[in-house]
């Protein structure tokens, strides 16, 4: 049985949590906080998985290093060169954050709790689209990083626009996108979602040069959300769903 886990990333963090296996846990990332903000004052808080220092981890002598994106190059190796059992998870669907907690859940016998979570989130979303049904559809950008170049929404976002009655642009999802992009796309709502920032301007993007005919900008209908419950892609994304109705619909 798995007593000593090491979380690289706050979506894992959150899962555990969720699962009841906080027990488990012996260090997080720094970022985990914001995301579980009731985790103990004394448990070592370490880099995620885009940064971690391997002889970090493996002082802790952990039986389990869970790791997840995003990831930085040769992080994972260093990790398996310290001689550490690592367990990654790539996220890019809503199906993929439900197996990652099913996995979780038996890794930790933890499996009917798994299906209880999965049930709530599914439960959650089925709800917001029920209320969404009666909105007008509206053309969503969810901007997940403002410069150097702009990134729009991940995959699993993209999903839970979609539930809510939204038509993300511009597509695909999960990339840098131009500006000449977005204006063309011409957006009627901008979510201001941007990693790992917990203080957003959304002035920022409400002055941006050549975006004054865009619909979301003419409208002032730019929203800045918590980004940490939609970019980490765990049971939090229920969450992100309500986080994401009330800035498409106002309530």
């Amino acid at each position: 049985m798995l007593e000593r886990i090491v979380s690289l990333e706050p979506s894992v963090t959150a899962s555990l949590i969720a699962l009841g296996q906080g027990h488990r846990l012996v260090a997080v990332t720094r970022y985990c906080r914001r995301l579980v903000p009731n985790l103990p004052a004394e448990i070592p808080q370490l880099e995620p998985t885009w940064s971690i220092q391997a002889k970090e981890v493996a002082a802790l002598k952990p039986d389990l290093v869970i790791a997840g994106i995003p990831y930085g190059a040769g992080k994972v190796d260093e990790l398996l060169k310290a001689k550490l059992n690592v367990f990654c998870l790539y996220q890019q669907t809503l199906n993929d954050v439900y197996n990652h907690l099913i996995w979780l859940g038996q890794l930790c016998d933890a499996s009917s709790k798994a299906q209880e979570v999965i049930l709530e989130m599914k439960t959650t979303f089925e709800d917001l689209s029920k209320r969404a049904a009666e909105k007008p559809k509206r053309r969503v950008y969810v901007e997940t990083w403002p410069t150097p170049a702009t990134r729009n929404a991940e995959p699993w976002i993209v999903e839970i626009v979609e539930l809510l009655g939204g038509e993300v642009v511009p597509t695909p999802p999960g990339r840098s996108v131009t500006e000449e992009e977005v204006i063309e796309a011409d957006p009627e709502v901008i979510i201001v979602n941007w990693a790992g920032v917990e203080k957003m301007d959304v002035e920022r993007v409400l002055r941006r040069k050549g975006w004054e005919n865009v619909s979301a900008i003419r409208t002032k209908k730019v929203v800045a959300v918590n980004e940490i419950f939609l970019n980490a892609p765990g049971p939090n994304l229920a969450e992100g769903g309500r986080e994401l109705y009330r800035a498409m619909y106002g309530s």
